[in-house]
């Protein structure tokens, strides 16, 4: 699975997350060369990296069955419109199939605004109804419009028709960052962002320091584009993947979702103190042949 990779304080029961503590936990998943996960390795079996520096592993255990906390953005912009609907379809048919009792998610929009039509909220609340209601509060920092202007913000913070980047970076700074467990984001899109204050750079960011993965649905757009570059370098950097649109077939992605997010392998080891450097890329290697894991590449040391 993906590399919630934060610092953290270990014990036998998994992590609690907060900062400026010693030990960086980095949750993963492995996999055969059918996909399938593999549970029965130990921690012998695993080198990890740290800044491409190999790091003693301190503890490993496998977490089962933690509760998610999933947010989902739907693309609602111009290139999108036609399937809008479908969007909404899907995300409320992916929502009902993966949320379970003690799971939360919420629901965020973009087109020229990014706004919040479903708040964080408990799974057994009616999220397909609070979907169908109004279109939500505007969500994020604020973006003007080209023509006109708000006080304080400069001549970059002029957004575009479909700020993607900028809806990742603000779902996972505002929604999953304070949060503790298992957390994800998964984006339908057609993975084409117009006029985003952040980068994809930023955005993947973002969700790593949220200790979070992406995931991508992407659908075709309107405007004939399918290689959507950018999209697929966010999603991998975060640790997580992206799929072609179901067309109600929700299988593949509720069993992909469901095998990174509820068993995984969690190791913890203590980063090296006097790098200096904040921003660390962190590769975990298993050593039993024929297997592959699943991790972000990124966390974030705060300074001491």
């Amino acid at each position: 699975m993906t590399c919630v990779l934060a610092a953290a304080s270990l014990s036998q029961d998994g992590p609690s997350f907060h900062s400026k503590v010693e030990i960086v936990v980095v949750p993963f998943t492995v996999v055969d060369a059918s996909g399938v996960a593999v549970e029965d390795l130990s921690r012998d079996e695993f080198h990890v990296y740290d800044n491409d520096v190999r790091r003693k592993i301190e503890s490993l255990w496998l977490d089962a069955d933690v509760p998610l906390t999933l947010g989902v953005i739907i693309d609602a912009s111009e290139s999108q419109k036609d399937q809008f609907e479908e969007h909404r379809r899907t995300a409320a048919g992916l929502l009902q199939r993966i949320l379970r009792p003690g799971d939360r998610a919420f629901v965020v929009s973009v087109d020229e605004d990014v706004r919040l039509p479903v708040d964080l909220t408990d799974a057994a609340v009616d999220i397909r109804g609070q979907m169908n209601g109004s279109g939500g509060d505007l969500f994020g920092e604020p973006c003007a419009k080209r023509g006109s202007s708000i006080p304080g913000l400069g001549p970059w913070s002029v957004c575009g028709s479909s700020p993607l980047w900028n809806a990742i970076y603000d779902a996972a700074r505002i929604k999953l960052q304070p949060l503790t467990g298992n957390k994800a984001l998964l984006i339908l899109t057609d993975g084409f962002d117009s006029g985003s204050t952040h980068t994809w750079n930023q955005a993947a960011d973002a969700v790593s320091r949220a200790d979070a993965s992406l995931y991508a649905i992407q659908y075709r757009s309107g405007f004939g584009g399918s290689f959507a570059a950018d999209l697929y370098r966010l999603v991998r950097a975060t640790g997580g993947t992206w799929f072609r649109a179901p067309e109600g077939e929700y299988g593949p992605i509720v069993s992909r979702l469901g095998m990174d997010l509820r068993r995984r392998y969690v190791l913890g080891f203590r980063p090296e103190k006097l790098s200096g450097k904040r921003r660390h890329e962190v590769r975990i290697e298993v050593t039993r042949p024929n297997l592959s894991v699943r991790a972000r590449k990124t966390y974030f040391q705060d300074p001491q």
